[in-house]
């Protein structure tokens, strides 16, 4: 995990526009350089994250100033960007949109069911979000290097884009309405999958097209979020065989 640390090349780093998956600042800096850290960070979606002197000693041995940035191990892509190249490529593309989900290992194994049932994209928010790196691909299988992430300041500024530009967004939820069996899943998809215990943010659910269930049997009524886009994915590539 490679690590840029000291005010003026962090600064640098995100001028540039490099790939920055998180920065670390300490949390007793204030004034100018802290307003535009926060400024810069806000515009290019990248977790900003105040922690004590004690950390920033612990992870950085030399002179770091109060800062250090982690380098992402992939590069993000712009969700404006990369839809209009997703419909060049196939007329129906399916992006995965995942709320709160921090657990590594399931951003990981997600990442890995969607690369096997043919899934196009991942969006993923700037904030409370699992870092993509080198544990989430491993986890992955190395899917992740295989699908685009975008990583967006608001997940609802997300769907509503998706939404306007004729992608119908349904979401996952024990509570939902429809079961996803009843669905029509052929045209272009945006699945949106929340938090184990939290599900998705409510605030989310009103851009929603659908929300739906996965039929269960047992009395548990709860599913591993990575098993259950399993699930959702198949559903998907077999209404599409």
């Amino acid at each position: 995990m490679e690590r840029i640390y000291g005010r003026n090349p962090v600064m640098e780093a995100l001028r540039s526009g490099q790939d920055i998956d998180r920065i670390y600042i300490l949390d007793s800096v204030r004034g100018e350089f802290e307003k535009e850290i926060r400024r810069l960070c806000k515009d290019a979606a990248i977790p900003l994250h105040r922690v004590p002197k004690s950390k920033l000693d612990l992870e950085i041995p030399g002179n770091h100033q109060g800062i250090y940035a982690v380098i992402s191990t992939l590069e993000y892509v712009d969700l404006e960007v990369l839809l209009p190249q997703l419909f060049k490529q196939k007329k129906n593309p399916v992006l995965l949109l995942l709320d709160g989900i921090q657990d590594i290992r399931n951003v990981g194994a997600i990442a890995r069911s969607a690369e096997v049932f043919g899934a196009d994209a991942i969006v993923i928010p700037a904030k409370k979000s699992a870092p993509v790196n080198e544990i989430a691909i491993k986890a992955s299988a190395g899917a992740l290097l295989h699908l685009p992430v975008s990583r967006v300041k608001s997940l609802a500024t997300a769907i509503e884009f998706l939404g306007k530009n004729g992608v119908e967004v349904i979401g996952a939820d024990v509570e939902g309405d429809t079961n996803i069996s009843d669905l029509n899943l052929m045209g272009p998809l945006g699945v949106v999958l929340g938090a184990e215990g939290k599900g998705i943010d409510r605030n989310l659910k009103i851009y929603f097209d659908h929300l739906f269930f996965i039929p269960q049997a047992g009395e548990i009524q709860s599913l591993n979020v990575s098993v259950a886009a399993g699930i959702i994915l198949y559903e998907i590539h077999k209404s599409r065989l």
